[in-house]
């Protein structure tokens, strides 16, 4: 894997064809080698892709595609060990532990609003390691409901980090099929969907709503606020004066400021580097999950056969708002039963830029980040919902399908008619 993460890196520098096969062959080997170790879900999604993928080379498309769907996995190959070794350099950081102790001493009628808005920021860099975090706030003989209560606050936070943070996987996949749309048009786009994401949870949750309490769980996280800022300016400068992408910036970027780190803490080098390396044998569900997607999404995505079926559904003949909804709801719905978005988000999402849609890229890629978001915020089969009821001690059916599912389809009807408007007013 780490034989990988070097040539992926390195295949942003250096147009050599023979090094992306050769990489895409060690990504293969490793996919395969970690495939037994894999959880039961992703083995039955890999299995549905392999079958759906050898109906479609036999009968429509070309098999040559199932390779370039591999190679055009090999950047979340770096992607990932990079994120992993940037949330283990942020666990270490003396500003993230701060904000982390400052949220532990909120009193409880604001521990929830804490928790949601802390996992939304420690989130955006973290992902699922702001679970380790935030759990910490909640007391260890605390009650099975508030347990699940802050488990589902937690939920929330995190998984609505991905409308605005570069450090998703899902971000990851919707810049493959989206490369037009810039870093400084998504994040600031995201941001302000956050911000009404979270105030549609405080809503709908918080009781009795209070400013003073959001105000305290925002003066928590004032340590790490200029960090997080530093990080996020960083990737998009480099993606913005740079031939690099929004992914190539960040393999880039965050390897140099954890560089940064360590000349700061020497003493951190070993203990990251050995989290890292542990963080990486793990690796292997999300990039079976990730490359049977764009594997099945490039196929299908190349059959001239498959296309002209699908045409007349998403070619000219649906409005934006339709196609906004729909991007959102193939996520989420097939989620609820345990289908990761990643499946059907990547797979929609590649039959649907495969032809002339005319919806807006900018609220189609924030379109997919949100149903992706959402998706896993109710899905059993998300690490994000494993994670959490580890984390809390709450059974994952408890966070996946409580109060959070009433809440995934307010936020699904306030962002489509936003999108909408964003599409009309800049198409």
């Amino acid at each position: 894997m780490t034989s990988v993460w070097a040539g992926s890196v390195a295949g942003l520098f250096l147009s050599v064809p023979m090094l992306d096969h050769i990489v895409a062959g060690g990504l293969l080997l490793f996919v395969l080698g970690t495939l037994p170790q894999a959880r039961l879900e992703t083995k039955v999604l890999v299995g549905i892709g392999t079958v759906a993928t050898l109906i479609l080379i036999s009968t429509v498309a070309d098999p040559e595609a199932v390779w370039r769907g591999l190679e055009r996995t090999l950047i979340f190959a770096g992607l990932l060990p990079t994120l992993k070794m940037t949330r283990e350099v942020a666990r270490l950081m003396p500003s993230v532990r701060a904000s982390q102790n400052r949220l532990a001493a909120l009193p409880d009628s604001a521990a929830d609003v804490g928790i949601t808005i802390g996992a939304t920021v420690f989130g955006a860099v973290l992902n699922t390691g702001s679970f380790a975090l935030v759990s910490a706030v909640v007391p260890a003989n605390a009650s099975k409901e508030r347990r699940r209560s802050a488990a589902c606050a937690s939920m929330r936070g995190m998984s609505i980090a991905v409308l605005w943070s570069p450090f998703f996987v899902g971000f990851a996949v919707a810049g493959t099929y989206l490369p037009m749309v810039e870093l400084w048009e998504i994040i600031p786009l995201g941001f302000v969907c956050v911000a009404i994401s979270v105030s549609i949870a405080l809503a709908m949750f918080a009781r009795p709503f209070s400013f003073a309490a959001v105000g305290a769980a925002l003066a928590c996280l004032k340590p790490i606020a200029s960090r997080l800022g530093i990080a996020a300016g960083t990737v998009i400068l480099v993606g913005t004066v740079t031939p690099l992408s929004t992914l190539g910036s960040i393999l880039v970027v965050m390897p140099l400021l954890c560089m940064l780190q360590f000349f700061r803490r020497p003493d951190a080098l070993r203990p990251v580097l050995e989290k890292t390396a542990e963080g990486m044998k793990e690796l292997g569900d999300d990039l079976a999950l990730v490359a049977v997607a764009i594997v099945v999404g490039t196929v299908a995505g190349e059959a001239d056969a498959v296309i002209v079926h699908v045409a007349p559904l998403l070619e000219g003949g649906l409005p934006a708002p339709v196609l906004l909804a729909l991007m959102i709801g193939i996520q989420l719905v097939p989620a609820i039963i345990g289908i990761h978005p990643i499946i059907t988000g990547t797979i929609f999402l590649a039959a649907l830029t495969s032809l002339d849609h005319g919806v807006l890229p900018l609220a189609l890629y924030e379109a997919m980040l949100a149903g992706w978001g959402l998706g896993a915020m109710v899905s059993i089969a998300s690490l994000s919902v494993v994670t959490a009821s580890s984390m809390f001690d709450v059974r994952p059916t408890r966070v996946a399908l409580g109060p959070n599912l009433a809440y995934v389809f307010v936020v699904w009807a306030v962002l489509v008619p936003i999108l909408s408007i964003l599409h009309y007013t800049l198409i």
